[in-house]
């Protein structure tokens, strides 16, 4: 039996796939950690919840602070289907694992031509320039100061089903 969640494209793996290799592809910092992976994926799809000068890549949906809760398994999913077809490079140090571009994303990512990519690439830059040298912690602490007003209306259902605090 067909699972039907498979047939739909929006917030599937595939489609945080396709945005996280432009998100390492666009950066020579690309050794992101699963956390900020996470983070950086919600702040290209709601760049305006940070900077009200920033336009969002997809509208702003109330509840979308409880995105940042199921988005981690999404994300994690998404890097499975990447290593899996060589797209992205697992790299292991001390203090965790890492995720990485290497020659495969960026052959792959020139080949994405539309208005939605170009767009993103532009949203992908505005996250990176603003946010890339933010230590992670710090942006873990931007995320817990501010998810009570990022479509809050599941505030404290969000502080019980992940580690982010008020």
């Amino acid at each position: 039996m067909s699972n039907t969640t498979d047939k739909y494209l929006f917030n599937s793996p595939l489609e945080v796939a396709l945005r996280l290799l432009v998100l390492l592809n666009r950066t020579e910092l690309n050794n992101f950690d699963l956390d900020r992976l996470v983070i950086f994926d919600y702040f290209i799809l709601h760049g305006n919840d940070i900077d009200k000068n920033q336009e969002s890549l997809h509208p702003p949906l109330p509840h979308r602070s409880s995105e940042i809760i199921v988005r981690r398994k999404l994300v994690q999913e998404s890097l499975d289907i990447l290593i899996s077809r060589g797209l992205v490079s697992p790299v292991y140090k001390n203090t965790g694992v890492f995720y990485s571009a290497n020659k495969s994303t960026s052959l792959f990512v020139n080949l994405l031509k539309s208005t939605y990519f170009s767009k993103l690439t532009l949203v992908v830059e505005w996250v990176i320039s603003k946010y890339g040298n933010v230590s992670t912690s710090m942006l873990n602490k931007l995320v817990n100061e501010n998810i009570h007003i990022w479509g809050g209306e599941f505030e404290y259902e969000a502080l019980v089903r992940s580690t982010y605090e008020q």
